[in-house]
């Protein structure tokens, strides 16, 4: 990793080359323009920057340096992980059912109603909102 790093960085030893307007450039543009451009338009496609579809091509897995900064998992997931990932937080909710004359009748608390025959208590998941995620 520390050589492929270090090739990476190479370019930046020559200087003025990156910033210096020359005729090979697309409108006789600086690299670091052509460069910033790539990854804008990168950035805009896809939401990941040029060198996270680089290393995702390479890999096969999803790779993404904003998602490993902002702590919301590692640089490279497989689809399985992300899906993981992304998964809502769910809670589970107390539900009482009493006999009634045609079906079962359930309530969020305990009915206060002595003559109620309880027939069990399940619990029921309660996803958030879509509004929370």
């Amino acid at each position: 990793m520390k050589y492929l790093f270090a090739i990476l960085l190479l370019p930046f030893l020559s200087g003025c080359w990156w910033t210096t307007p020359t005729t090979s450039m697309p409108f006789g543009a600086a690299p670091l323009t052509v460069w910033g451009a790539g990854e804008a338009v990168s950035y805009l496609a896809t939401g990941k920057i040029m060198e996270d579809n680089v290393t995702s091509f390479i890999t096969g897995k999803d790779c993404s340096l904003g998602r490993k900064l902002s702590g919301e998992g590692k640089y490279c997931m497989t689809t399985l992980e992300l899906e993981r990932a992304n998964r809502p937080e769910w809670t589970v909710q107390k539900i009482y059912c009493y006999q009634s004359l045609a079906a079962p009748t359930c309530y969020a608390q305990p009915s206060p109603n002595p003559a109620d025959t309880l027939i069990g208590i399940y619990d029921r998941p309660v996803y958030p909102d879509k509004s929370q995620r």
